[in-house]
């Protein structure tokens, strides 16, 4: 299935280095965003998550969001 995850997981093997967030002076390669989204899955997944759960994250619309 194509979306969004298997985009980025893709864009982060193929380019790592490349650009996927750029805000000001900040600049976020994809595969620091990709291991961003992996330790939100993985928070998700600690709390009980699944394949199937329906959450809402309210997150502000920044590049430091779930990014260490």
């Amino acid at each position: 299935m194509l979306n969004l995850a298997v985009l980025l997981e893709h864009t982060a093997r193929e380019l790592p280095d490349r650009d996927a967030v750029v805000q000001g002076g900040t600049r976020l390669p994809y595969a620091q965003v990709d291991a961003a989204a992996n330790r939100v899955a993985a928070a998700l997944t600690a709390h009980g998550i699944g394949p199937g759960d329906r959450v809402a994250l309210s997150c502000p619309n920044l590049p430091r969001t779930g990014v260490s």
